[in-house]
């Protein structure tokens, strides 16, 4: 799968009144109702959303943004200051994730995987979705936006160790936020959206991707996606790298599948299969996660990604 996207005009609106909103307490809540609208609207793909039903979803939950202590960069010292915090009984706080309502829905029957929710709930651990937005500690113009999914079991010590786990890349893209925030100009918006999906949801692992785009003013300036493996039974964090036997015969394999798979591609014909082997070995640039056709493995590039669907990936797994 390789995807790529341009920011609209609709958006930098919703920012410039963010902005504002930061600087306003008055227009606080105007503010979000419009960045939440828009947000709903602007569906960036539907390839890479749930179904209708869930969107449908969704947007009730997201529709009219009250005041969030998140705005303008407010840290809390809690356990958890992404999600927003209204209390136990606002299901803006934190929802609980519903499982795909029918089974044998048309994912499960597509020949190759497009990122979607495969949660379940008849497992020891549950799953909800915090939401979250968040500007940069300098400048409002710069904010990161998304949600996130958050385990529940019995085992405190292993949920706070698998939740870490899952929430480690929203530190690392929020440093990033307030870095930019830091060298842009008044005039200029910097957003950064973070979409994840459960892809895989079983006793044995849970496999969480987070569809990363970043936007500088209208255009595209990064977009990723990053992967995060757990072994349910400790709760530790796998290493991607070393879940797959990885080498120039894989890669070679690798781009004839994709080939298949995504149809023909300059990126592809760009890299070397060692080129693609090192990239894939490379837990920077490396995408590997379960899902229910199988694994989905690929690499970020500059600008996207491609992935390509193995439902073999026995074969190619590596010796424990």
């Amino acid at each position: 799968m390789h995807m790529k996207k341009k920011w609209t005009s609709g958006k930098i609106a919703a920012v410039v009144v963010g902005g504002i909103a930061a600087a306003c307490v008055l227009l606080i809540a105007f503010y979000i109702g419009v960045f939440q609208l828009v947000k709903n609207i602007m569906i960036f793909d539907q390839a890479f959303r749930e179904t209708m039903e869930a969107e449908s979803e969704n947007e009730q939950r997201n529709d009219g943004e009250a005041e969030d202590p998140l705005i303008a960069g407010d840290n809390q010292e809690e356990a958890d200051d992404w999600a927003y915090d209204r209390g136990k009984d606002d299901p803006e706080d934190h929802w609980a994730a519903e499982p795909d309502k029918d089974e044998n829905s048309f994912w499960d029957n597509e020949e190759y995987y497009e990122f979607h929710n495969d949660i379940k709930s008849d497992l020891s651990y549950q799953i909800e979705v915090k939401e979250f937005t968040k500007y940069a500690e300098t400048n409002t113009n710069s904010v990161m936006t998304g949600n996130y999914p958050v385990v529940l079991c019995e085992d405190q010590k292993k949920a706070d160790r698998i939740n870490a786990a899952i929430k480690k890349e929203l530190e690392v893209v929020f440093n990033h936020v307030n870095s930019i925030g830091e060298n842009m100009g008044s005039d200029e918006y910097f957003i950064f959206d973070m979409e994840s999906y459960v892809t895989y949801m079983e006793e044995d692992v849970l496999s969480v991707i987070y569809v990363e785009y970043a936007f500088l003013g209208e255009e595209t300036y990064e977009s990723y996606v990053v992967s995060v493996n757990i072994d349910m039974e400790s709760g530790m964090e796998m290493t991607n790298s070393q879940i797959l036997k990885i080498d120039d015969e894989f890669s070679i394999d690798f781009r004839k599948r994709s080939e298949k798979q995504n149809g023909e591609s300059e990126t592809m014909d760009y890299y070397s299969d060692q080129e693609i082997t090192d990239l894939m070995n490379d837990d920077s640039t490396l995408i590997i996660f379960y899902a229910p056709l199988g694994m989905e493995v690929g690499f970020n590039y500059y600008y996207g990604w491609v992935t390509v669907t193995y439902p073999d990936y026995e074969r190619y797994q590596s010796p424990l």
